[in-house]
């Protein structure tokens, strides 16, 4: 029996079997082994609009269901479906869609700017995260921060290298309340390097590592943090943004 911890969030535990496991409930279908999980809902509403999308599962929950489609990108089958916002639903969706099949995964969203020279749409490839939410402690042994995948970090830069897209490489900072992004908490994060803050990398991070399967993510800068009051700077309205960074993450998918 693991011991006993002054907080609960640290009591890992490293028994890989769960009374609740997702290849229990879940079989494997015929889908795609490449999948993007985006945070554009538009994005895929309107490739679906233009006949780009097959329905292959929905992923059910007590309040929504999530559909995944299968589309074709550069001749070859990619699944492509909606991130769950936060840390539990982003870890949930990761889980099943493993259990169904993929193995291969790029995660596009926005995230908030921790430093002004960042512009709206530019784009930050996370090599680590800072791991203030829950999730991540059930899966991996406590730590303060969470590395992405050192192979898929490299697939990623050199796709962006070669296309000749600029970026940023760094830490992010993946917080369970966004509502509770005080002024201090962010400078504490600045000192740690951290370039961006979002609700869900250090999750999708850890299960991968759990699961031994292949992860990265792509954000573009959103709203900004860094000044004196928060500027929203209309982020989520750059649809050309958010349209162009789907499709680059099929086409760096199919690399890994």
């Amino acid at each position: 029996m693991f011991e006993r911890k002054e907080f609960p969030i640290l009591e890992f535990d490293p028994n890989r079997s769960a009374y609740i496991e997702p290849s229990n409930g879940i079989q494997p279908i015929d889908i795609p082994e490449y999948c993007i999980i985006s945070f554009f809902r538009e994005v895929i509403e309107n490739k679906k609009l233009r006949g780009e999308l097959k329905l292959v599962v929905e992923l059910h929950s007590e309040t929504i269901d999530i559909p995944v489609y299968e589309t074709s990108y550069m001749g070859k089958r990619v699944a492509l479906t909606l991130g769950f916002l936060g840390a539990a639903g982003s870890a949930g969706i990761l889980e099943e869609l493993i259990a169904l099949g993929c193995k291969k995964f790029i995660v596009c969203g926005g995230a908030g700017v921790l430093q002004k020279d960042i512009a709206v749409g530019h784009l930050i490839v996370p090599t680590s995260a800072v791991r203030d939410e829950g999730v991540s402690y059930h899966y991996i042994e406590p730590s303060r921060e969470i590395e992405c995948n050192e192979h898929v970090v490299s697939v990623i830069e050199e796709k962006l290298q070669n296309l000749g897209i600029k970026y940023l490489k760094g830490k992010t900072w993946t917080t369970d309340a966004f509502y509770r992004e005080t002024k201090d908490k962010v400078s504490l994060r600045v000192s740690e390097g951290c370039l961006t803050v979002e609700m869900e990398t250090a999750a999708f991070f850890a299960v991968a590592k759990f699961r031994n399967v292949q992860l990265g993510q792509i954000l573009y800068g959103g709203d900004d943090l860094s000044g004196e009051q928060w500027d929203n700077r209309s982020w989520n309205s750059r649809t050309d943004v958010r349209e162009n960074l789907v499709d680059l993450s099929m086409r760096i998918c199919l690399e890994l």
